[in-house]
């Protein structure tokens, strides 16, 4: 079941690629999406809202079209998928290594998103399991 309180943050220049990956979030019940066009726009939402999204969901040709370095994009989001990465150098991954990451060749497919959100909302029901044993 999706955790419905996960922020999720979409980057695409075009809206229409957006748009679809938010209808595919919805379908899976996620329903706390912001939109981005610019890695400008990524790095203010998730740098200034006062914690990171949950979840990036960006396009490689939006981060390919970007002088980046492997700390780009970190404090943005805890977890990232990118979506036709194969703009990117090889082995290359702006993402946080601190979360799940995940990275897929060509558009955005509903098999692939879910088992990423699975894996997403599996760790974090984990670590939340582990603050309350901690915290009794």
């Amino acid at each position: 079941m999706a955790n419905k309180q996960l922020r999720i943050l979409i980057a695409d220049r075009l809206h229409a690629e957006s748009l679809q990956a938010e209808r595919l979030l919805n379908q899976m019940g996620y329903y706390r999406i912001a939109t981005a066009t610019s890695l400008d726009e990524v790095r203010l939402l998730g740098r200034f809202t006062g914690r990171p999204f949950d979840v990036l969901i960006i396009s490689g040709s939006l981060i390919a079209n970007e002088p980046l370095d492997g700390t780009s994009l970190s404090g943005v989001s805890l977890n990232g998928l990118i979506y036709h990465c194969q703009y990117l150098p090889h082995h290359f991954n702006p993402l946080s290594a601190s979360g799940t990451s995940m990275q897929l060749p060509g558009p955005l497919k509903y098999s692939e998103v879910r088992d990423f959100m699975l894996r997403v909302d599996s760790e974090g029901n984990s670590r939340n399991k582990c603050s309350i044993a901690e915290f009794p």
